[in-house]
């Protein structure tokens, strides 16, 4: 082997490992994008479904709430009925769900990040 075909390796080494090197940051960064990208759609979405099944939740509640206090006659007992039946449904998720919930949460979560699609 001659002096300059080794030296012509080992630039052409350089030039390859450059490019991969540039491949390799467009692909992480087209990677990020699209999971960054994937997350805010999400985030949107959930927000504005959120608000709108809150709207329907709240009117909802009211109607509830008042057809209790006009079967009680005592509108105020309705509402306090209907509020402490949402307090103890909270409760009942709070301490019975929230393993479940962080753990479905988690696996969500890292199956979106770590495998990418």
């Amino acid at each position: 082997m001659s002096l300059n075909n080794i030296s012509e390796n080992a630039e052409n080494l350089h030039k390859s490992a450059q490019e991969y090197i540039e491949h390799n940051y467009d692909y992480y960064r087209l990677s990020a994008f699209k999971k960054i990208t994937k997350g805010t759609t999400s985030m949107i979405m959930f927000i504005i479904i959120g608000a709108v099944l809150f709207g329907a939740m709240l009117l909802l509640t009211f109607a509830i709430a008042l057809f209790i206090g006009a079967w009680l006659d005592n509108l105020g007992l309705g509402f306090l009925i209907l509020g402490a039946f949402y307090i103890i449904i909270a409760l009942i998720i709070y301490y019975g769900f929230r393993k479940t919930i962080e753990r479905k949460v988690l696996v969500k979560a890292s199956k979106d990040f770590f495998d990418g699609d």
